[in-house]
């Protein structure tokens, strides 16, 4: 694998951002390691003119987006949609153990074309970027029963905030800090709060349906009557919130420290 050229893409985040006037916003979920992904296409006369991703992966799931990404840029929907794993491999070599993120990327890709096809995917009126979040907050002074699906917030200070009852689902929030914020009763089913900082926030009867937690710090924070799943991802140390929360759903997925 070449290292060098590895950590170029991830220092520079090639290809990572949001396209404010896609024609295809497409969410995707990494089965294997819970990543979620999300494509962006922006498309004209079939010609995939621009073509971007967020996630909150890891660097070989950034590597591999990039990878697709980049391929697809300039190609019909036929000619993006053709796009193998091998292609993926011919940009960028990864390393035997890690064959499964090109092979996400490439479905990841496949998805939004499904979606773009079927005129499915995140809806033009449900699309949140941050900037429209932050505008409603400088007006409103808080986000309170909000529709933030898929928004994406990362590494802000959200301290304070007032998001009860707000519609997060799907929403990437890692890196945030979320200090004394109060999501009381919100659906954050499937979002991504991982290494944030969510100490004395409130989640009494909020929905954290295959919501990711890992990496977070809870110190303090009051998840009463909050409902969990076998998707719903915590560290071992951080065990301790379920006992107040409501279990759906067979059985729960628990992360162990070291696994």
């Amino acid at each position: 694998m070449d290292f060098q050229r590895f950590k170029q893409i991830n220092d520079e985040r090639l290809n990572y951002r949001e396209i404010e006037d896609a024609t295809v916003v497409s969410n995707y979920r990494n089965i294997g390691c819970g990543d979620g992904y999300r494509i962006y296409l922006k498309i004209e006369d079939n010609q995939i003119l621009d073509a971007s991703y967020t996630t909150t992966g890891c660097g070989f799931g950034i590597t591999a987006l990039a990878m697709v990404t980049l391929l697809a840029k300039g190609k019909s929907v036929e000619e993006a949609d053709n796009l193998t794993v091998d292609d993926v491999e011919r940009e960028f070599e990864f390393p035997e153990r890690r064959k499964n993120y090109p092979e996400s990327a490439i479905l990841a890709l496949k998805q939004a074309i499904k979606d773009f096809r079927e005129g499915t995917g995140v809806p033009k009126e449900k699309r949140i970027t941050a900037s429209k979040a932050k505008e409603i907050l400088k007006t409103k002074g808080n986000l309170a029963d909000e529709d933030l699906s898929s928004v994406i917030f990362e590494k802000e200070n959200l301290d304070n905030i007032d998001f009860s009852g707000s519609n997060l689902h799907n929403a990437f929030l890692q890196g945030n800090s979320f200090q004394n914020a109060n999501f009381e009763g919100a659906n954050l089913r499937g979002a991504f709060l991982n290494n944030c900082d969510l100490r004395n926030a409130n989640f009494r009867n909020a929905d954290l349906r295959w919501a990711k937690l890992t990496g977070a710090k809870l110190e303090g924070a009051d998840f009463s009557g909050a409902l969990y799943d076998i998707g719903t991802r915590v560290d071992g140390s951080n065990l301790h919130i379920f006992s107040v929360m409501q279990k759906t759903g067979k059985d729960i997925y628990k992360e162990k420290v070291g696994m």
